[in-house]
């Protein structure tokens, strides 16, 4: 989508949220500019996914209320964090980034984005992921600044847009006045863990971030790693709360050293999110839940039921399923095209095997190498329905207007939902030579109020 004012005038789009497609594409140019990314480099969003508001509501209270069984479920397994943190099988290297256990149980799950699909029967989580560095803060408060420059008022005037930096402010604003702290934020990140590097001005990618918490009235910078560790030499910790952008968990699968991450840890600060919240998105809760526990109401079985896919840890041998008795292993190996296969501390689709897209022989490795591990859980395949997208198609120079599936990234700040991003297929035109392939894009999510 680089050099988007030569596009060729095109027709109008069929949908009533695209605008001309030079100011769209213009604005996308300048919106991004600096780590123009994968997202958006063959097609555009022409507007946001709208969806009822009804909709909109029924999501956030299903994630307001999974977070609290998350936060049960996780709790029940130990006293403690090491205690919780062994019997979930984590990495031992990451028993040292916990900190005092106040901070950790009251901040496990203060940020987060669940992975949600639209199903014919409603939503369905497939997966909760808490911490600081949950994707898509930036992209949704990105888009929807864009949605609210280009879409007509009387449109503008029917949708829900949410920010959520500026709800993230908000809820850092709360934790600092907790904590008794002055509102200076140290933002810390690395810039190979958002696929950009250190050149061409991609650092606005975070600083983006960093004015909107200026624009707040907290003080803030944000350092790469290195840099915040060499400002740790040369005059101690200077701000009393740290943002983490980084995963340790993804720099051990990188092969990074996480000695820096740990000495960000410890270095004085109050640092958000605590390690306690890769415990709450552990996926083995999800197989908890699923199976169901003594501690669960007759209502908590029922909304899991309802809101998760049936899920069972690998360490289980005998499971139940669609009132069949089974062992897990015939199971997942006979009915291969119903269900995945997920390493349960793993981020960004990092070893998630679907079954109908793996061989055979693929997929009883996957399953022997799950069954070893103990740590992994199977899924049942969850499939979206589809739901209509306005696109622009920057090799076609046109506006489409399309039925699509994907998943929906509902973030999660404070106990309340602010913004959702969408991740959705966009097919190949139908005149497309050949077997064209489609493309993934991004996009958000609007409510309609009216």
């Amino acid at each position: 989508m680089e050099q988007t004012s030569t596009a060729a005038p095109v027709t109008a789009a069929r949908g009533p949220y695209a605008t001309d497609s030079r100011r769209l594409l213009n604005a996308f140019d300048h919106q991004f500019r600096g780590f123009r990314t994968f997202w958006f480099d063959r097609i555009a969003p022409a507007g946001p996914v709208v969806r009822p508001a009804a909709e909109g509501a029924d999501l956030e209270q299903a994630s307001v209320r999974l977070a609290g069984l998350l936060r049960r479920a996780v709790r029940e397994l130990g006293g403690d964090c090491l205690s919780r943190h062994r019997a979930l099988g984590l990495d031992e290297r990451l028993t040292e980034f916990y900190g005092d256990e106040e901070s950790e149980n009251a901040y496990a799950t203060l940020m987060g984005r669940p992975d949600v699909i639209r199903t014919a029967s409603g939503w369905k989580f497939i997966e909760f992921n808490f911490c600081s560095s949950t994707g898509g803060q930036v992209y949704a408060h990105l888009l929807n600044e864009l949605w609210r420059q280009l879409l007509p008022g009387p449109v503008l005037d029917t949708l829900t847009l949410a920010d959520p930096l500026r709800d993230r402010n908000d809820v850092l604003r709360t934790v600092l006045d907790d904590l008794g702290l002055d509102p200076r934020v140290a933002l810390v990140g690395y810039l190979p863990d958002v696929f950009l590097s250190d050149t061409g001005g991609s650092r606005r990618y975070y600083e983006i971030e960093v004015e909107a918490l200026r624009k707040a009235g907290i003080e803030a910078q944000y350092f790469d790693t290195d840099e915040f560790l060499a400002s740790l030499d040369s005059r101690g910790s200077t701000f009393p709360m740290v943002l983490e952008r980084t995963v340790p968990q993804e720099w051990i699968d990188a092969g990074r050293d996480i000695g820096p991450l740990l000495r960000i840890r410890q270095c004085g600060a109050a640092v958000l999110t605590p390690q306690s919240s890769y415990q709450a998105a552990n996926k083995q809760l999800f197989a908890l839940l699923s199976a169901g526990q003594d501690w669960m109401t007759e209502d908590d079985r029922e909304f899991v039921e309802r809101y998760l896919p049936w899920s069972r840890g690998m360490r289980e041998e005998n499971v139940e399923f669609q009132s069949e008795k089974w062992k897990l292993p015939e199971l997942l190996t006979k009915r291969r095209a119903d269900f995945v296969v997920k390493r349960s501390d793993g981020d960004q689709n990092f070893d998630v095997h679907i079954g109908a897209r793996t061989e055979q022989s693929a997929w009883e490795d996957v399953i022997a190498k799950a069954g070893r591990a103990g740590t992994w859980i199977a899924q049942e395949t969850v499939h979206s329905a589809e739901f209509d997208a306005e696109v622009f198609d920057c090799d076609l120079g046109a506006y489409r207007s399309i039925s699509t599936r994907g998943v929906f990234g509902p973030l999660f700040m404070g106990g309340r939902m602010t913004g959702c991003v969408v991740r959705h297929d966009v097919p190949a035109p139908g005149d497309a030579a050949g077997q064209a392939p489609g493309s993934s894009i991004l996009g958000t999510v609007a409510w309609q109020t009216g």
